[in-house]
Order: structure tokens, then sequence, then C-alpha cells
């Protein structure tokens, strides 16, 4: 049995993310030079700029929208933002923060850039001094609530909103956005919490979601014409289309060899393989800190193995067609290892989603050509890339299937999918956590209709709560 971990050294681990973060964004500008030359430089910066000066709905590529190199090196600058709010904070963090950081780097490859993710951040600092509390309270739910990034560079590109104020205008008005849901959420997550018990890791999108809904709403009564989110279409050609394949998968199989080799360098083992397999930081399922339990070697190598797993299911088909959106969806499931996800439960709901994708080819014979072929189904083209997105972002999910099972995991994946792949209409791609937002509506739907026929009652509320003085997390 592992020993409870008494001893970290929270600055240690974000010297850890810092270090894998100098990585990325030295990635970014290796492949910058070595496809560009002595043009990489202003590669970089090209695409940059086109990045930060993007609309960044959901689906926006930013790999198809700049190329690699710009796409690693804004994923690395905006997380680096989120660790500098970390430090400023004055944060000893622990799993929620690494899983925040993790977020921020994946949605780097797809929505976030430190243009957009900064009025959030100040107005949960704003926030903070509004109710004379310490930054460090809600610094790590402003970091969860980037996923509302899109909100912030929108305006600008509203017709409706451009002709009255302009552009500068629509900047202003994204930026005042940002403060004001960045002011808001903390209070948000802590009420839409209790509507799933703690069977959603990604509470923050569920929460994010429906504000992003509301807006959308709101948009609509002002005569604003629906925009969002992106069309699979657009995020599925350009250079990042299946051009950058192999540089793709070059970088997951680096996060993965880095995260085995901070495992097996701070005291990991494989010998406690059971653990690193089947983490459980306690009963039950608002409690998910791994990093508070088990010794951080074990939680290091827990997030090498999920990176493992992603790569036997990626390459187990005979390659998966990547783009930044599945490669943001690793790094995020990977972050996460030390927060509530697992290989094992993991495993269950990427079968899940994987099951709803094979039972949508079969039963929908009219939405796809008579002659598509299966495995160009499922390993690329835009279906394919909605399967994996939503099965590595759809492992929210994950303490779900501790507190149910494994049987009832593979049918919440399957109606997951059946959610994910739709629900974005709804808030005009405004929302980056789709897939937090989906796993709201399935736990709400999920939760009441198993404890319906749970006739042994193994799923009440009791074993939600075992004590019943017990306060909610």
């Amino acid at each position: 049995m592992v020993a409870q971990n008494t001893n970290i050294k929270l600055f240690t681990a974000y010297k850890v993310w810092g270090a894998l973060l100098v990585i990325t964004i030295a990635y970014g500008f290796i492949v910058a030079f070595l496809q560009h030359g002595s043009d990489g430089l202003m590669h970089i910066l090209d695409g940059l700029w086109v990045i930060l000066t993007s609309p960044a709905l959901l689906a926006t590529d930013y790999v198809a929208l700049a190329g690699v190199g710009p796409a690693f090196v804004n994923a690395g600058l905006t997380a680096f933002l989120s660790l500098g709010a970390l430090k400023f904070a004055r944060l000893e963090g622990s799993g929620p923060q690494m899983a925040a950081l993790a977020l921020a780097l994946g949605f780097g490859l797809m929505g976030k850039n430190p243009l957009n993710t900064f009025p959030i951040l100040f107005g949960a600092y704003l926030y903070s001094l509004f109710v004379k509390q310490p930054y460090k309270n809600n610094v790590t739910m402003a970091i969860y609530s980037l996923c509302l990034a899109p909100v912030v560079s929108q305006p600008a590109f509203i017709p409706e909103i451009t002709a009255i104020i302009g552009v500068n205008g629509g900047i202003i008005l994204g930026a005042l956005m940002g403060l004001f849901f960045g002011f808001i959420i903390n209070a948000m997550s802590v009420f839409t919490r209790k509507s799933h018990e703690g069977l959603n890791l990604y509470n923050v999108g569920w929460g994010a979601g429906l504000i992003a809904i509301a807006l959308a709403l709101l948009y609509s009564t002002m005569g604003v014409e629906q925009f969002g989110p992106v069309s699979n279409t657009m995020w599925n050609i350009g250079p990042g289309s299946g051009y950058y394949n192999r540089e793709l998968y070059i970088y997951i199989i680096m996060l993965t060899v880095f995260f085995l080799v901070v495992g097996f360098a701070s005291g990991g083992s494989l010998r406690n393989i059971k653990q690193i397999l089947y983490l459980k930081a306690s009963e039950t399922t608002y409690l998910n800190n791994f990093y508070a339990k088990y010794d951080r070697g074990v939680v290091y190598l827990a997030k090498g193995f999920l990176g493992i797993l992603a790569l036997l299911v990626t390459l187990g088909l005979g390659g998966i067609h990547l783009n930044g959106l599945i490669v943001g969806a690793i790094i995020s499931m990977v972050g996460w290892g030390g927060f509530g996800k697992t290989v094992a439960n993991a495993a269950v709901i990427i079968g899940g989603v994987f099951l709803g994708g094979i039972v949508r080819y079969f039963i929908n014979p009219y939405f796809f050509a008579a002659d598509i072929d299966f495995l160009v189904y499922i390993t690329s083209g835009a279906t394919a890339h909605a399967i994996w997105t939503a099965a590595f972002w759809g492992t929210c999910l994950s303490p779900a299937v501790r507190f149910f099972g494994w049987r009832w995991g593979l049918l919440i994946g399957m109606v997951h999918f059946g959610f994910v792949t739709s629900i974005a209409y709804f808030h005009w791609g405004q929302n980056l956590y789709n897939n937090g937002l989906a796993a709201g509506f399935v736990c709400m739907i999920m939760i009441p209709i198993i404890r319906a026929i749970d006739k042994r009652n193994k799923y009440g509320m009791e074993k939600v709560y075992p004590d019943p003085d017990r306060k909610l997390p």
C-alpha cells in the first residue's frame, strides 16, 4: 500500500509544470524553425497575431489556423499566465491547481490565448477585493473559468455590435464581459456543483455553459444573428489537418515520457501499479485530489500512464488523424491524472464514447455517404474528431464510473457522446468546456434514472455523503 503523502512541497509541482511549459514553447520554436528555416521566428510572430485576433469560438483549431509552432507557443504562454496567477496568489496548490494548468495548456491549442484570458483572471482578483478574501481563494476557479475566453474575443466580430460601437468598442466590451464573468464564476460554480453530486469533474464547464447559453439567448433577443460554433469542416482543413500528424504525435510521446520520467525520479515504482491504475482519494464523489493521499511519484506515473492510454487508443486504430483539438483533449486528460481521472475509469468512458460512435455509424446511414469506410469514419474527418475529443474530454465523468461501476460507465459514455456532439449550438460556441456542459446534463439525467431502478440502494445520497452532518465541500 502506498503511504499517504505528507511531504509534498507544491513549489516542486509548480516547477514540474513550469518545465513542461518551457518544453512546450521550445517545441513550438523548434518545429517552426525546422519547417520555415530562418523565417521561423517571423512564422511564430505572424501565427501568434492570427491567434490573438481570432474569434476563438469552440472548435477553433489553432494548429489549423496558424500552424504547429505558433499553436504550441501560444499554449505555453497561456498556461504560463495561469501559473503566474497561482504564484501571484501565493497558493500552495495541489491536484486542482495542476488540473487547472492542464486545461490552460490543452485549450491553448484551441480557443485560449493570453489576451482573452487575462480579463477573466483579473475579474476574479476584483472579486477577491470585493469580498475581502485572499486571491488564492478564487484564483483556481478563475483559471477553470477561462473556458469563457471566446466571450472576450467574440464581440469585436459581431456586426450588430461593431456597427454601433466599432471594433475597438467591441474589444472593450469583450474585456468588460470577461471581468464580469471572472467576478461571478466562483459563486456560480459552488451552486452548480450540487446538481451533479461531484460526478462531473468539469463543474465550471457546466456552470460556464449555462452562462454562455444565457448570453446566446440575450444576443438573440437583441437581434444578433447566430454565430458559432466553428463548423466541423472549418477545423478539419488547413495546414494542421493531417500534414502535422508526425509533429503532434511526437508531442504526445514527449508529454507521456515527461511524466513517466518525473514519476520515477520522484520515487514512483511499477510495484505500485494497482494504485497507479486505480487511484482513489476518497469514498465520496467530491474528493478527488490524489496529491493529498498518494506519493507524488505515484501521481506523476498515473499521468504518464494516461498518456500511454491515449497513445494506445490513437495508434491502436491504425493512427488517428490528429489535430489541435484532439491533442488538447489528451493534454487535459493527462493533466487531470492527479485530480479525479484514473487510467481504469478513463478507459471506460473512452470505450463508452467509442461505442456511441459505432452506434451512430450503424443506425444513421442517411447521415453518411453509402460507401464510407468504417475505419475512415473513426480515424479521420470531422466525425472522427468529434468522437475522440468527446472521448478524451469526456473523461471528466470518471468519478461516475468509480461510483456507479464500469457497466453504467459505458452507458454514461454513450449518452455523453450523444449530448456533446449537439449541445454546442445552444451556447453558440462561447463555452470551450463543451464536454463539461454536456456532462452536467448527462449527470442530471442519468443519476435519477439509475437511482430509480436501484432496488438495493447501492447509489443513494448517503453513499455520496456518508456523514449526514458533512458540509458540501
